[in-house]
Formats: C-alpha cells, sequence, structure tokens
C-alpha cells in the first residue's frame, strides 16, 4: 500500500514541473514578448514549441501525466495571466468529453519566436469480442494540423482545438 501511494504521489507530482516558460513567476513585457493561451485535456493535449535563435522548448498542455490525471477526475484548473477572455476561455468545458475536463494555461513567450503549434486525440485501448468470437482492440489516434508563426511584441494568442471531439487540428486566433 505504501508503495502505491507513493506512485501515485510521484505521479501527481510530475504535471507540476516548471518550464522556462511557467506562467507563475515572469512578468509580461509588451515591448519584447507576446502572450498565448493552449488548451490542453486528458487525452488531447496541446503543444507548442517554441524556437528563439536555435534554443528550443517544447510544452505540452494537458499531456502529462499528472495534467491528465488531474483533467480526468475535473481537478486541474486554469492557469490565467489576466489575458482578455474570449467565448473559449470563458467556457473551457464546451470541449468536454466523458473523463476529460478540459483545462487551459497561459504563457509568456518571446516575440519574434517562432511558434508552431498542434494537439493530438488519443484513447485508451478498447477491448470487445465480435459476433464470432475474434478479439478486437479498437483505439482512436489522430494529430492535428500543425500552425507555424512568428510571435510580434504585445500580441495575445489564443490556440484552440477542433469543437468536435472525434476530430484534430487546433485553430490559431490573434486576440488583439
Amino acid at each position: 500500500m505504501k508503495k502505491v501511494a507513493l506512485s501515485f504521489l510521484a505521479l501527481l507530482l510530475s504535471g507540476c514541473v516548471n518550464t522556462e516558460l511557467s506562467t507563475s513567476q515572469s512578468q509580461y513585457s509588451v515591448e519584447n514578448q507576446a502572450r498565448i493561451r493552449l488548451f490542453g485535456q486528458n487525452g488531447r493535449p496541446t503543444v507548442m514549441e517554441v524556437n528563439l535563435a536555435g534554443q528550443k522548448e517544447k510544452i505540452s498542455v494537458g499531456g502529462g501525466m499528472g495534467q491528465a490525471l488531474s483533467s480526468l477526475v475535473g481537478l486541474k484548473g486554469n492557469e490565467s495571466l489576466g489575458m482578455p477572455e474570449t467565448i473559449f476561455s470563458k467556457n473551457p468545458s464546451q470541449f468536454s468529453v466523458i473523463g476529460s475536463t478540459p483545462f487551459f494555461k497561459e504563457f509568456i513567450i518571446p516575440a519574434n519566436a517562432e511558434i508552431t503549434v498542434n494537439n493530438s486525440i488519443s484513447t485508451p485501448p478498447h477491448k470487445f469480442q465480435d459476433a464470432v468470437g475474434n478479439v478486437i482492440i479498437s483505439y482512436a489516434y489522430c494529430t492535428g494540423n500543425k500552425i507555424t508563426f512568428t510571435a510580434k511584441a504585445g500580441k495575445d494568442y489564443e490556440v484552440v482545438p477542433s469543437q468536435s471531439s472525434q476530430e484534430c487540428g487546433v485553430t490559431l486566433y490573434e486576440l488583439n
């Protein structure tokens, strides 16, 4: 029992890892930075890659084990830097499916950085027998389109997943 509890704690804390683009301790400067909001959820992460002067950083929202587990049980909250609200950020539950509560996280990104975003959907395997007794294992997986853009100083961006839980893909909005 003790090993199970420690394993669960390690899994939960794995979602608390900070990246260099973490939202918590950064001061936003409109002169040389931009902000971006990414939506994620269990089984449907959004991935952002920031490329500045040959240095790359990859960030996944909803893809880490801790984030996915929190999304599964509905405990993962939004992390906002004060970006303007949209119809998507006011009601992230419009992307909800059973066992997967959506949330968003906002990041400060460097201006003039090349930003690439996309998402994917993966479902756990489902095992069943067909009418003649054959065992069938089915699951769904897809990777959405990649969108690449150059972040402009003082701008806010939002990356929104497809409205359908059956389709991969994201749409990029410039908010101001």
